[in-house]
């Protein structure tokens, strides 16, 4: 799969079997997925255990990156071994008038691969950026810049976003007929990610103002 590539062929790994019509193998669907998520869970396993653990990631074109201390077992374990991870986006609570039926509306993203460690001066601190970046757009230029020492102890994977699929649920209950006559309320109860009023740093003179990008802050498709 390339950038220009809008379809993802689907793998063994990938194919959406269970409600396959809900599979979507388009990489703007699986990128918009990504790109508005803030917290992934990677599976990997550690000491022949299975492991799953949320962190949080960023999408660079074509690779998925992540970050933490050197000594961290999850991305230590990944390095060239085999991991999953998913990101998923909760839309709302399908409610149908029977328990059988009660679902969600969701978009999801399953992407396989092996992690990599960057070690690249260049792209480690571009990768960074990206990371700062994807949680609140507009912090990189602000904040203090990694010093070589908080770079030397930090340790960058990727993972190529090649070997993925995208499942998603959209619009109503879907009821048994015999159930459409049962007097009972059906529909979907829309969630969404929502933020409240910035809290200061105490430690900080009043006089800086919080900045535009923390005022306004939204998430991609939001």
């Amino acid at each position: 799969m390339t950038e220009h590539n809008s379809f993802v062929a689907p793998t063994r790994l990938t194919t959406v079997r269970r409600n396959a019509k809900r599979g979507v193998y388009n990489r703007a669907v699986i990128d918009a997925i990504l790109d508005e998520g803030l917290v992934c869970h990677v599976a990997f396993v550690h000491e022949g255990k299975p492991c799953l653990i949320p962190t949080a990631y960023a999408r660079e074109g074509r690779w998925l990156y992540l970050h933490g201390a050197r000594k961290n077992r999850m991305l230590q374990a990944i390095c060239g071994q085999a991991a999953c991870i998913t990101v998923t986006l909760l839309d709302g609570l399908v409610l149908a008038r029977s328990a059988f039926h009660h679902s969600v509306n969701y978009r999801s993203v399953v992407l396989y691969g092996e992690g990599e460690e960057v070690t690249d001066a260049g792209e480690k601190l571009r990768a960074m950026e990206r990371l700062v970046e994807h949680i609140v757009p507009g912090r990189w230029a602000e904040a203090r810049q990694p010093t070589d020492e908080e770079l030397n102890v930090t340790l960058i994977v990727r993972l190529p976003v090649e070997e993925c699929s995208a499942k998603v649920r959209t619009g109503p209950p879907v009821d048994d007929e015999a159930d459409l006559l049962l007097d009972v309320w059906a529909g979907v109860l829309p969630l969404s990610l929502s933020w409240g009023e910035p809290l200061p740093d105490t430690l900080q003179p009043a006089s800086i103002p919080v900045p535009r990008y923390v005022a306004r802050y939204r998430r991609p498709g939001r």
